[in-house]
């Protein structure tokens, strides 16, 4: 199965992980390994096998059924007999074999037209099965995307605190310089110790949390955890859908419609799988039989009769309590609940979908927005970090713009996710996830 990858490359790095090499991971091959390995989705895919072993016109009811059976018997007896003209006959364990063997055919040559209707609904349930494995698909493939960007945004948060320790070290050692020649008090270095601890606290709960979260992925993927795995920080936005056109596909590319579409085609055709009951049924029966009896006394020594016969049975339910029509009847009123679960369908994936497009369009404004920022306070802590070298500013002012370039670069991470699942959802709608 193909998968639309286009919006999701990556330049693919390299880089030393404890002194070996690390393995890159790019997030199409998360996906394509995924759809093979994962458990859930071998189950679905059986499934859809199944679904299409059924789809024959033998399980429709289109083909004969042959049967074949045979018998052999035998007996052993003590026999006395007198006849009228006189004659006696005694015989111990006078023996008696008897041979039985036939074949029969049955071929249903009209059924009230059920058998269309069967071979039909199979047919739209094959389609359901397979459209069903692509849902499943799709889900799986949000749920790696989402595992993926989790941790190329814990990637970034990780680099933002690793650079925030090095201004707090820095930081740390102006402090101790100034306190050492007198110009600030041990307070002001004591006091930079604990930011440096409480980033270095901060730094090793995100390397947990990344370490969950490629525990994750791993387990969507279906195979065994490797925590040597270098994964891109570059975060591509690249799917401009619009809004009038989405509108216009999501009837036919949406696969939850498609389901539900099938769902009630697969209602109709109950309907006249039931209706044929009501309809006479005519059978062609053909049989071929061997009979043998061999005895050791008595009148026949030998009986054997051997040939075929065949001919036309017409059987038709003219009364059964109206048990039919009670069927037939529930069976409309399960196609009138799938005919408005379609609709409510319909209705539901239109308003997701505007939900999403007004979604993904302010994500993407809110990431611009932040990006545009980070330039404005990686230059305000570059400049506060040197003006309390200088003496200009205290310890305070110096963090509340090391917090403010922390939390902005923080923000702008999260933004990259946000707006990357808001994508993810909005292509799942229209079907553009997985082809």
């Amino acid at each position: 199965m193909n998968i639309r990858c286009s919006i999701f490359l990556f330049l693919i790095v390299f880089a030393s992980y404890q002194g070996q090499a690390q393995e890159t991971l790019s997030l199409s091959k998360a996906i394509e390994t995924a759809i093979q390995q994962n458990f859930y989705i071998k189950t679905v895919r059986n499934n859809k096998s199944i679904a299409e072993n059924n789809n024959t016109i033998g399980n429709a009811g289109w083909l004969p059924s042959v049967d074949i059976g045979a018998s052999v018997n035998t007996s052993s007896a003590n026999t006395e007999q007198e006849y009228a003209d006189g004659r006696k006959v005694n015989s111990d364990n006078a023996g008696s074999d008897n041979l039985q063997a036939g074949a029969a055919l049955t071929w249903t040559l009209f059924d009230g037209l059920q058998m269309f209707a069967t071979k039909s609904r199979l047919n739209s349930e094959s389609i359901l099965a397979d459209v069903d494995l692509k849902i499943q698909i799709e889900n799986l493939a949000a749920t790696v995307i989402e595992n993926y960007f989790n941790i190329v945004r814990l990637n970034q948060q990780i680099k933002v605190t690793a650079e925030s320790i090095s201004i707090y070290e820095d930081r740390l050692k102006i402090a101790e310089a100034k306190f050492k020649i007198g110009s600030a008090s041990k307070l002001e270095a004591l006091q930079t110790k604990v930011d440096l601890n409480a980033a270095k606290s901060r730094l090793m709960l995100l390397e947990i949390e990344k370490d969950k979260a490629i525990t994750a992925l791993f387990y969507q993927m279906g195979i065994k955890n490797n925590p040597q795995i270098s994964l891109s920080d570059t975060v591509k936005i690249d799917y401009q859908p619009q809004y009038a056109e989405l509108l216009k596909s999501i009837p036919q590319t949406n696969k939850e419609i498609k389901i539900q579409e099938l769902k009630y085609a697969i209602s109709n055709d109950v309907i006249r799988e039931v209706k044929a009951l009501q309809l006479p049924v005519l059978n062609l029966n053909v049989n071929y039989n061997l009979t043998r009896t061999e005895n050791e006394v008595g009148f026949l020594l030998l009986n054997q009769n051997q040939g075929y016969n065949a001919g036309l049975t017409l059987s038709w339910n003219l009364f059964n309590g109206m048990n039919t029509r009670r069927q037939i009847n529930n069976a409309k009123l399960f196609a009138s609940s799938e005919n408005a679960t379609l609709e409510a369908v319909k209705l539901r994936i239109e308003n997701d979908l505007w939900l999403a497009f007004r979604n993904f369009e302010t994500e993407k404004e809110l990431l611009q927005m932040e990006i545009s920022n980070t330039e404005v306070v990686r230059e305000n802590v570059t400049v506060a970090l040197e003006a309390y070298r200088l003496g200009t500013i205290s310890g305070l002012q110096l963090k509340d713009a090391q917090n403010a370039f922390e939390e902005a670069m923080s923000r702008v991470a999260d933004a990259h996710y946000r707006t990357k699942l808001a994508e993810t959802e909005l292509m799942k709608l229209n079907g553009d996830l997985v082809k």
